[in-house]
């Protein structure tokens, strides 16, 4: 069973497991951690969209349009979508979707929450996935963890 603990910003939270650490990102204004065997790792950025007068869902459903062309951009990649997922409150936007590179044995799962004024996005990374079942099981809980700060 995995320890887990908390890592909470001003505007979100989540639950890692316990041998995970913070890293340098390559990303900015993305902190980024990663498993003690780096085999698997998370980024995480908010935005604030009050000036924006699109609707949360079109913000996500945007963001995640760009992050599939990135991916499909990738030299030597064969991203296949393995899930979707969506769900919609008056307060609480949810959006996520889930790519797998059978051959380079890497997944990738986006996750991106929405709670005007803040967006949070989550990028989840398993470098080694050779059992994708395994991988959607350990990250599950992670990803459920995911919250913004009401």
């Amino acid at each position: 069973m995995t320890d887990f603990y908390t890592i909470s910003t001003e505007i979100w939270k989540v639950r890692l497991p316990s041998d995970w650490a913070e890293r340098e990102s390559s990303v900015q204004d993305a902190p980024y951690f990663e498993s003690a065997d780096g085999t698997k790792g998370a980024y995480f950025s908010a935005w604030c969209i009050e000036d924006d007068s699109r609707s949360a869902r079109e913000i996500l459903e945007l963001n995640q349009r760009v992050e599939v062309g990135a991916l499909h951009e990738m030299k030597d990649s064969a991203w296949q979508p393995m899930d979707v997922w969506s769900s919609e409150t008056p307060e609480l936007s949810v959006l996520g979707a889930d790519f797998l590179d059978r051959h380079a044995c890497y997944r990738i799962v986006s996750h991106q929450i929405a709670c005007l004024p803040w967006l949070v996005h989550s990028a989840f990374h398993d470098y080694d996935c050779a059992y994708f079942d395994n991988s959607k099981r350990f990250f599950l809980p992670i990803i459920d963890s995911l919250q913004i700060h009401t």
